[in-house]
C-alpha cells in the first residue's frame, strides 16, 4: 500500500491510497465523511430538540 499525489487536467492536487488491487481518492473520502458527520449532527440536533 502506498500514497500517490499527482495534479489532474485544472491543476487540482489528488491524493490516491493504492493498494493491491485498489484505489482511493482521500480528498473524495474526506469531503464525503465531513458531510456524513454534519448530516448526522443535525439529524442528532432534531432528536435532542
Amino acid at each position: 500500500m502506498h500514497l500517490h499525489s499527482y495534479r489532474d487536467e485544472s491543476r487540482s492536487r489528488h491524493f490516491d491510497l493504492i493498494g493491491h488491487n485498489w484505489s482511493i481518492d482521500l480528498i473524495t473520502v474526506t469531503a464525503a465523511g465531513i458531510l456524513v458527520v454534519g448530516f448526522a449532527g443535525a439529524i442528532a440536533a432534531l432528536l435532542v430538540r
